[in-house]
């Protein structure tokens, strides 16, 4: 029985690791990747945020853009929805 679940453990851990390369591949192969990358840095700047870098990722199985950024001193980490860039969350690094 511990190995049937050990197997089934690795499965769905391989898989998942699988589904989140999936996910950042499809963003940064995106013909407007480059100008959604240039719009949310714009969104960020706007709102008084320094953006150090802004890479792709997943949230929840969802494409994202993820940013580093700074504001009054403090570090920030933003997730942005991919493609319409709505922020998702928005907080202070710790």
């Amino acid at each position: 029985m511990k190995k049937i679940l050990l197997t089934a453990i690795v499965a769905l851990t391989a898989s998942t690791a699988f589904a989140n390369d999936y996910i950042e591949h499809q963003i940064y192969s995106d013909k407007n990747y480059e100008q959604n990358q240039a719009k949310a840095m714009k969104l960020l700047q706007s709102r008084g945020y320094t953006v150090q870098k802004i890479e792709a990722d997943d949230h929840f199985g969802k494409p994202v853009l993820e940013a580093e950024a700074y504001k009054n001193g403090r570090e920030y980490d933003i997730r942005l929805s991919y493609p319409d860039l709505r922020i998702i969350s928005e907080g202070i690094d710790d």
